[in-house]
């Protein structure tokens, strides 16, 4: 899961809620939105041409992959001899969202970026492609004081055959086929909506944005940002993140036009009006608050790191039982997240029982987004068996 929409602040509570009506509805010049003077542009900002760029040593190694069969069609070779099927020859690793060059030299990636080099190599080859926006029950992920919410996408290939000569094969072939880095047992796909390359792109550039934003880097952040509506007007997560940097930068004002912008788009995003709320608390419109309050309190039982958080608190004043309940809690909400599991195998080994410890361990290992933490998780789990 890997299009990343921030939902908000540090602060224990995290707040989603209904619709709200704004005065840019009919407005579809957004240009009084952006306030370019206030940050300063970076000079190696990335471009939306670099996006699907493919060197030509990266060409040549495509062609090599595929070859005329009356067998297996050009598209399944190309996806069975490289992307090893659903992309099993690629590590998955949320650390960054790469572009198609880097995804096929660094053969690690998140679903947006296996999207973006399986776009990348249809384009090469002058393949169909259909790109879904995968809606799915809310992922949620927590980062230098931020929450973020974890969407998906996928893409499907033509399933074409550049041998000239007619076989039965042909007749069985399937239209499109299907690629998708997350199999569908891990997740609950609710709908899903076609979007184009330049929706795509927009997205891209969304989760550098939010990755910026972790990192305090707020010009970065807006120039992003600006990129990422520029290609996906429409794109309310963009607004929101956009938005959210605003309101951290200190200017409400536009902070709060551009939330209301992004409800015009979206009326029932629950993620904007969250932050919305967070931004009338912060000013005292204590009654504008209230007209959400039932979505802002169901809101936070949704929130997983709720209870996590309370286990944490549980686990430092060594209260084990508590912290295991309130774990587990949290793992039954949101079962994708690592730290979960870490958490139980810290209060299972501190309580000294062993055997929990490492099955805890070797899940986390197992649910972990990054390589870097897989590789942490191998480190501990190799000082457990020295240890025995």
């Amino acid at each position: 899961m890997t299009i990343k929409s921030i939902v908000s602040i540090v602060s224990l509570m995290v707040l989603v809620g209904c619709t709200a009506t704004s005065n840019t509805k009919n407005n579809s010049n957004t240009t009084f939105l952006f306030t370019d003077k206030t940050f300063e542009k970076p000079n190696d900002l990335a471009k939306t041409s670099d996006i699907y760029y493919l060197t030509e040593p990266q060409k040549k190694l495509l062609d090599a992959m595929v070859k005329p069969s009356v067998n297996q069609s050009f598209t399944r070779q190309l996806i069975d001899n490289l992307l090893k099927k659903n992309y099993q020859g690629f590590d998955y690793d949320n650390s960054f969202t790469r572009t198609a060059t880097n995804t096929l030299t660094s053969k690690q990636g998140n679903c947006l970026s296996m999207v973006i080099l399986s776009v990348a190599m249809a384009k090469h080859f002058d393949i169909n492609y259909k790109i879904y926006d995968i809606k799915t029950a809310p992922v949620w992920d927590r980062n230098g004081g931020l929450f973020l919410l974890n969407g998906h996408v996928n893409v499907q290939l033509e399933n074409i055959n550049s041998d000239p000569r007619s076989s039965v094969f042909e007749l069985m072939m399937n239209n499109y086929i299907t690629l998708d880095f997350i199999p569908q047992a891990s997740r609950r796909s609710l709908t899903k909506k076609h979007i184009n390359d330049h929706e795509l792109a927009g997205r891209y550039f969304a989760n550098l944005a939010a990755d910026a934003m972790v990192k305090k880097d707020w010009n970065r952040a807006y120039w992003l940002l600006k990129e990422s509506l520029s290609n996906a007007p429409e794109f309310s997560a963009a607004w929101n993140s956009l938005a959210v940097l605003y309101r951290l930068s200190g200017y409400d004002d536009l902070a709060e036009s551009v939330y209301k912008h992004a409800l015009v788009l979206e009326p029932n995003d629950n993620n904007v009006v969250a932050n919305l709320a967070i931004l009338l608390s912060s000013q005292g419109r204590y009654q504008e608050v209230f007209d959400y309050q039932r979505q802002i309190d169901l809101a936070e039982l949704k929130n997983p790191y709720r209870y996590f958080d309370k286990a944490q608190y549980a686990f430092h004043d060594k209260k084990f039982d508590k912290a295991i309940k309130l774990y587990k809690k949290a793992i039954k909400m949101a079962p994708q997240i690592d730290g979960f599991y870490f958490g139980l195998y810290l209060t299972y080994l501190e309580i000294g029982d062993r055997k929990r410890a490492i099955k805890y361990l070797k899940i986390a290992k197992k649910k972990s987004s990054t390589v870097d933490s897989r590789h942490r998780y191998n480190a501990k789990l190799a000082i457990l068996a020295n240890n025995r």
